[in-house]
């Protein structure tokens, strides 16, 4: 902190400052509580630095002649508020920071857990038998058997999101004249088919080990 030589230079160092919203006065003889300020005592010419404590009592830090002296007192302390303040500032923005990073974690967990869920409890490729008849479910949609026909025929999926669970056969089905592998509807698995889960690919050598998250 380098020092200043007159109230005139104080001045002019703290222009642009919002001393009044900070609670310093220069030149004025403020005597409401919990303020700084210096002025000039008209009685014997000496300059007066102060504090108005909470209470309204006052604590002189200096009177004297010495106009340079007086003028850094105050320096100092406007120096040491803002320092202060600062320090206040940059502990509140990183505990805001870190309150934002808690909440987006606990989201990210959310979410995933969230995806995770619905993933597991998505039906796999392949066969089902429920109530007696035979699906098929690939790329998101069901197909249903029809033994009268001998064929395989889109089916719209009931409103129960879990009707097909505890139901799954496998990826053959003994004794059908007519295998949905070898029905119109059937595609072939693609390398990145994750109808079982989001696990399917997966590739650790994808992930930026090194990055913050």
């Amino acid at each position: 902190m380098d020092s200043i030589h007159s109230v005139q230079e104080l001045i002019e160092r703290t222009a642009g400052m919002p001393l009044e919203r900070m609670r310093f006065f220069i030149n004025e003889d403020r005597r409401e509580p919990r303020c700084f300020g210096i002025y000039q005592d008209p009685s014997n010419g000496h300059w007066v630095v102060y504090k108005n404590k909470s209470d309204g009592s006052r604590a002189v830090r200096y009177s004297g002649p010495d106009e340079g002296y007086a003028a850094n007192v105050l320096w100092m302390k406007i120096q040491s508020e803002i320092e202060l303040r600062r320090k206040k500032y940059d502990l509140k923005e990183r505990r805001k920071q870190f309150i934002i990073t808690a909440l987006l974690g606990v989201a990210f967990v959310a979410v995933l857990i969230a995806f995770l869920i619905v993933s597991f409890r998505s039906p796999h490729r392949g066969y089902y038998t429920i109530d007696d008849g035979v699906y098929y479910y690939q790329d998101s949609s069901w197909y249903y058997y029809d033994d009268d026909y001998d064929d395989w025929i889109y089916y719209d999926t009931p409103g129960d999101y879990d009707w097909y669970h505890d139901n799954y056969y496998g990826d053959t089905y003994p004794g059908l004249e007519q295998n949905f592998e070898d029905s119109e509807y059937y595609v072939e698995p693609s390398d990145d088919d994750d109808d079982s889960s989001i696990f399917s690919g997966w590739d650790s050598s994808d992930t930026d080990w090194d990055s913050d998250w």
